[in-house]
């Protein structure tokens, strides 16, 4: 019972560590890169992650954040996501799985559809799902 508590305050922690650098506006997630293209070629622009942003990422990974074995494109169109995503004060009352499970969506779905991480970012989401974990964490790790 101890190991499992302190498994998930390390899990917490993790992504809770990076709430005061992504609550900085003054500090960029990343920008959009635009390629030079030569006349009569097109290059899509995409988004390069910050620094910190990538360990993110990465720390979502390792962590245990991004959950394997999850089909996440079908719960992305569930209602209860879209609640979720399109409403902070519902990320305020996600569950620890939920928070895994949005996180599951939004890393995923950057790698099909370039800037969804940014717009994530951009949006507040990824600043709520931080918030919500560092509220859970407060609560002792409760996933309620």
């Amino acid at each position: 019972m101890r190991r499992e508590r302190n498994v998930r305050r390390t899990k917490l922690q993790a992504i809770i560590q990076y709430i005061p650098g992504f609550a900085d506006p003054a500090i960029p997630v990343g920008e959009w890169m635009y390629p030079d293209t030569k006349l009569g070629s097109f290059s899509a622009p995409w988004f390069a992650l910050s620094e910190t942003a990538e360990q993110f990422v990465a720390d979502c990974y390792a962590h245990g954040w991004v959950l394997k074995g999850f089909d996440w494109a079908a719960w992305a169109q569930t209602r209860r996501t879209q609640a979720l995503r399109d409403d902070l004060a519902m990320v305020a009352s996600a569950t620890e799985h939920e928070l895994a499970q949005l996180l599951t969506v939004v890393i995923r779905q950057s790698r099909f559809v370039e800037g969804a991480l940014a717009g994530a970012f951009e949006n507040g989401l990824i600043l709520g799902i931080l918030k919500r974990a560092e509220q859970l964490a407060g609560d002792g790790g409760s996933t309620r």
